[in-house]
């Protein structure tokens, strides 16, 4: 199967990062950087991927942000979600809302 199909329903994995700023954000530059690895990473067919976030994310509980992105097939929007926090570490999850091909894809 395609991974443009896979991306419409795939979680992207959980994972634990540390925070780098100050006030509980994790910054906007950070995000779309580690974003665009996992992406790289866990689609590495459609690689190479460019996130678009629209500011910081408070590093909360329960927050969320959306994100664009664009791929070698295509584009779409995620939204990610903070899932739990523990002192200077958080997890996050992200589920891809949105993703539109630009080619036929078959194989």
């Amino acid at each position: 199967m395609h991974s443009v199909n896979r991306a419409l329903v795939a979680l992207m994995a959980v994972a634990t990062l540390g925070l780098t700023g100050c006030g509980g954000q994790w910054s906007e530059s950070e995000m779309e950087s580690e974003l665009e690895s996992k992406f790289d990473a866990d689609y590495p067919e459609d690689a190479p991927h460019e996130v678009d976030c629209p500011g910081d994310l408070e590093v909360e509980e329960g927050e969320t942000v959306t994100c664009d992105f664009t791929d070698a097939h295509g584009a779409g929007s995620f939204t990610v979600e903070v899932v739990s926090t523990d002192g200077s570490d958080f997890e996050y999850e992200a589920i891809v809302d949105d993703y539109q091909g630009t080619d036929a894809g078959s194989d």
